[in-house]
């Protein structure tokens, strides 16, 4: 398993609320868990490496947040999944104008904050990502 692979099982964890995970096979045992270190080990676990990397992404212009085009039923980008850099992942609507929100860089939505429909302004910080290779 790469390092890449883990955290974006990690992502999916947080995305589905998983706060434990244990694999085991005949040679290995891979255990990913959200919260601190055991007290043994003062290294980082995987899921919290992968929490330190999420981006945020925050809204480009002020507008009503939505996740799907008023047009079609399915949403841009849903929770968890891959994207590549400059994909639209969710529009900000002005009047008529939609404005794309675009993905930061490839990788993985983790999971938006606003409420569909919520009107945000400049800044605000409308999802989780993270970056992959």
């Amino acid at each position: 398993m790469r390092p890449q692979d883990v955290a974006a099982l990690a992502a999916e964890m947080a995305v589905a609320g998983i706060t434990r995970l244990e694999l085991a096979g005949p040679n290995y045992t891979l255990t990913l868990g959200r919260g601190a270190a055991p007290a043994d080990q003062g290294a980082k676990s995987p899921e919290s490496e992968a929490e330190a990397d999420l981006l945020p992404v925050t809204a480009p212009a002020l507008g009503t947040f939505l996740r799907t085009h008023p047009l079609h039923e399915k949403p841009l980008a849903a929770d968890g999944d891959a994207v590549v850099a400059g994909q639209a992942i969710a529009l900000l609507r002005v009047g008529a104008l939609l404005t794309p929100v675009p993905a930061p860089a490839d990788g993985l939505v983790v999971g938006a904050l606003p409420e569909e429909g919520s009107l945000v302004g400049y800044g605000d910080r409308l999802f989780d990502f993270l970056p992959q290779d």
